[in-house]
């Protein structure tokens, strides 16, 4: 039988944003990866997850299951999913189907996320186009903690900085900061798959290799490629005990007068980050909030 007679499973499940990054790391440590979220800038608090499961492969108990861990994961955050959908469809259609919602999406003053397949709206033709295509595993910007990075760049653009993008995913902030004037970029990921999303992101936004640097790892891979000068500004949207997994390389790798943006962050995670910083010698520079989501920028105190 051919491939293309191969059935599909969708699951469609609506949820409030502030899940997004939570569900994106629960699937892929369930070792899921075709799946996407869908984003309507019209409706900012809510995103559809749409997952694909060869229908010959899952069991009933096992779609159950995995529902159930979506419900439990958003009632850690005191959040209720409504219910969700499964829909059959046929190979050939998944794998197209998560494109069909996306749409242009302006943030900030001056940057446009532009799915790659779209035309750049009239309207829209004096921002920065970011073109991005990044599979059906990454996020398309959307989420808070990803937009307050955005914006942060926005108000404040890099204009011949060196930049480091640690958790880079789609290359998203890797793409706005090289669009907003930075220098180059060192972006870094420790999933193969976040590795060639920013690859064929960044030939979608014709940069060259020398412009956008990507390596495989983590904060050791920056310090080894470095320039001599080191980096001018780190961009870091990653859930905050990661944050703190690395933070003591950050020194290693930063500027005189270098600044550190960090965001992935809740609300109440604020005092906590501050906490293990200040005594390094780092100092708060601006927080900023989105919904529960909250980003923080900050220098190094040098002598």
């Amino acid at each position: 039988m051919q491939n293309s007679q191969l059935s599909w499973l969708r699951l469609e499940q609506e949820f409030p944003v502030d899940l997004e990054d939570s569900f994106y790391w629960l699937l892929i440590n369930l070792e899921i990866y075709r799946f996407s979220f869908e984003h309507d800038p019209n409706y900012n608090s809510i995103q559809t997850l749409f997952v694909w499961l060869p229908l010959n492969e899952w069991s009933v108990t096992e779609r159950e299951t995995l529902v159930k861990s979506l419900i439990s994961l958003a009632k850690t955050f005191d959040l209720i999913l409504p219910p969700c959908k499964w829909i059959q469809i046929k190979d050939e259609d998944w794998s197209l189907s998560w494109k069909k919602s996306w749409k242009p999406d302006p943030v900030g003053k001056s940057v446009l996320i532009l799915p790659a397949w779209l035309d750049v709206p009239e309207k829209f033709l004096e921002r920065k186009i970011i073109r991005l295509d990044p599979g059906s595993a990454f996020g398309t910007g959307s989420h808070p903690s990803t937009r307050l990075c955005i914006e942060a760049l926005d108000n404040n653009p890099p204009v011949g900085q060196t930049i480091a993008d640690i958790g880079c995913g789609s290359g998203i902030l890797s793409l706005t900061a090289l669009k907003l004037g930075a220098k180059r970029t060192f972006s870094v990921d420790t999933d193969s798959l976040a590795i060639s999303a920013t690859k064929i992101n960044s030939a979608l936004n014709d940069f060259s290799e020398n412009l956008l640097n990507v390596f495989l790892g983590s904060i050791e891979v920056v310090e080894a490629n470095m320039p001599r000068n080191r980096i001018d500004l780190v961009l870091c949207n990653i859930l905050a005990p990661v944050i703190k997994s690395i933070g003591l390389g950050f020194e290693k790798i930063i500027a005189h007068k270098g600044k550190v943006i960090l965001s992935g962050l809740l609300v109440e995670q604020i005092e906590e980050l501050k906490e293990f910083f200040l005594p390094l010698g780092w100092h708060v520079l601006e927080i900023k909030i989105k919904d529960q989501w909250a980003l923080i920028i900050m220098s190094l105190d040098l002598p």
